[in-house]
């Protein structure tokens, strides 16, 4: 009896776990995100969203203003000053001018000193006359304008007077007028400048070169002046400049194409002053030492008689450092061939 019992219960039990389903565990979710409320971050209270208020912003900038400064020049001028009153431009266009200036010198040998032409016009220090031989070079065929000098050295000829002497007047002025009130170490300060600005090799003649060039090189006609046997016809001097200097390249040239070397301002030359020898030389440069410097060449009020010192062989010296002389001084740069 007891048997049957158990097989009943056991029967009952099957019957019960196969036949009565387990009522649905309910799940509440977030009605947002969809998660159940347990895993959502907000507990199914999520923020509302916020409507978009912001207006697209001004554009508030303003167009920068140009700052960048204009060019002055390539880097070989970089180191150079800015010339008063002149533009960029202008002052390369002073270079390329001078550039086309100059002349051409074919080397050649010629008596220098006292030649016969000069007469009884040859001082002693012209003496004694000897063989030289040169090689060519070029020579600007103007001396040294105010508008050039300016154009290297930013500076006028008013200013460069004053260095001298305040009280000092201006025998002439304008671009084209040559530059004067300058000394000999000036002129190596403003060759300097210009091969740094040019790239070139530019400096002043030799003594030699001077004379040569103004006897007319291996065409001179054997004149006693730089062209010419009447004075007034290729120099400005005592009896014609009215006591002033004169724009370069009016008066007639020498036979290279060279004005001026008889008369206008009086020129440095590179050399030491010192006597003559009486042997031939080749490509002389002077003493290696000295105390004054040569200069070449006539101007517009020398003192005493013009014959003399106006001619292509007269020698005249003074102080490198000289600019506190009212004597007006210039020269004529020479450039490497």
């Amino acid at each position: 009896m007891k048997k049957y019992l158990v097989l009943l219960l056991m029967m009952v039990l099957v019957a019960s776990t196969t036949t009565m389903a387990l009522p649905p565990v309910k799940v509440d979710k977030c009605a947002t995100c969809g998660l159940p409320i347990g895993r959502c971050q907000y507990k199914g209270k999520h923020p509302k969203p916020k409507k978009e208020t912001s207006k697209p912003k001004k554009e508030t900038s303003k167009p920068k203003k140009e700052t960048s400064k204009p060019n002055r020049g390539s880097s070989n001028q970089s180191t150079t000053t800015r010339s008063a009153g002149m533009t960029q431009a202008q002052r390369d266009q002073v270079l390329r001018d001078l550039e086309a200036n100059m002349v051409w010198v074919e080397g050649g040998t010629f008596t220098m000193g006292a030649t016969s032409e000069q007469g009884s016009d040859a001082s002693e220090t012209e003496r004694p006359s000897h063989q030289v031989t040169l090689s060519g070079f070029y020579l600007c065929k103007y001396e040294v304008t105010q508008e050039l000098w300016q154009a290297v050295m930013g500076t006028t000829v008013r200013q460069q007077s004053d260095k001298g002497n305040p009280s000092w007047p201006l025998h002439g002025e304008g671009s084209n007028y040559p530059m004067y009130y300058i000394s000999w170490e000036d002129c190596q300060m403003f060759i300097n400048k210009l091969n740094h600005m040019t790239g070139k090799q530019y400096r002043l003649p030799t003594e030699a070169e001077w004379e040569y060039a103004a006897r007319g090189g291996n065409k001179g006609g054997g004149y006693k002046y730089a062209g010419s046997n009447t004075l007034g016809d290729v120099a400005w001097y005592k009896s014609n400049s009215g006591s002033t200097t004169h724009p370069v390249g009016q008066k007639s040239p020498n036979e290279l194409g060279l004005y001026d070397m008889s008369g206008n301002v009086l020129e440095w030359c590179q050399d030491w002053y010192g006597d003559y020898g009486s042997g031939s030389q080749t490509n002389p440069t002077g003493p290696s030492t000295g105390s004054r410097r040569v200069r070449r060449g006539g101007f517009w009020n020398p003192p005493g008689s013009a014959a003399c010192l106006t001619a292509s062989s007269t020698r005249r010296f003074a102080a490198a450092a000289t600019s506190a002389c009212a004597l007006p001084f210039s020269f004529y740069p020479v450039k490497k061939s």
